[in-house]
């Protein structure tokens, strides 16, 4: 069953137009792996999805739903989580005030349930509870970023490049968590992630965009990593 499904969307920034008739279906339990160049509308598309850039035209359905003219709010109620790439924390706040803003809708019970569940997903972080989030480190910057889209107990979590400007131990270590946060929570994922051999074991499914466009849909991962002429093509043939 498709947890998400987008048809001939349409969108962009004023006269500015990113995506170009986009239809996409992802099912229900699918790690899906977003590629592309710069500029090709990946974080285009999960704006429009999370409901904070409305498109042009088309339609996007969550569960079965239409949810094409719900605000953001109303999709997160619903179950979808957004990871932005930039400006995902609150810095003047402490660690724990960041994760209770998180989980703001959430009764107190399951509010302390939940940020005892992701501080087990990220244990260093328990010694940063009353230090201001804008003190961590990069690393730890991000595990709380993740943490506060974990708070939400989404079914559809979208990704922005949640490695991104990370050490490579780093990096690897934010996608161990997620990895195993998704494995308790089996819920959907939509990663935006250019180290394909990162998540290469991880994701059962890879799309490629380019110019507002999907062209590339791989399920099988392994042949993608062997094709390297479609990553390349994908990167680079662009014109």
């Amino acid at each position: 069953m498709n947890i998400l499904e987008i048809k001939e969307i349409e969108a962009g920034y004023g006269a500015r137009q990113v995506l170009f008739g986009i239809d996409l279906s992802i099912e229900k339990g699918q790690r899906v792996l977003l590629m592309g160049p710069n500029g090709s509308g990946k974080s285009t598309l999960l704006r429009v999805i999370i409901g904070i850039l409305k498109p042009y035209r088309g339609t996007v359905y969550f569960d079965g739903k239409d949810i094409s003219k719900l605000s953001a709010e109303k999709r997160v109620r619903m179950g979808i989580s957004y990871l932005r790439q930039y400006k995902n924390i609150f810095p003047g706040l402490t660690v724990q005030e960041n994760l209770i803003l998180a989980g703001y809708y959430l009764d107190q019970q399951k509010l302390k349930e939940k940020i005892d569940w992701v501080l087990s997903i990220f244990p260093f972080l328990k010694d940063k509870l009353n230090g201001r989030a804008g003190l961590l480190s990069g690393g730890e910057r991000q595990a709380l970023a993740v943490s506060m889209v974990l708070m939400q107990d989404a079914e559809l979590l979208l990704l922005d490049e949640p490695t991104a400007g990370l050490a490579p131990k780093a990096a690897e270590e934010i996608l161990n968590s997620i990895k195993s946060a998704q494995e308790q929570l089996n819920n959907t994922i939509l990663i935006v992630e250019h180290n394909l051999k990162l998540v290469s074991g991880w994701v059962t499914r890879v799309l490629g965009m380019v110019q507002g466009k999907i062209a590339l849909d791989y399920t099988d991962i392994d042949m993608l990593i062997k094709n390297k002429g479609e990553l390349e093509k994908l990167y680079f043939g662009a014109t």
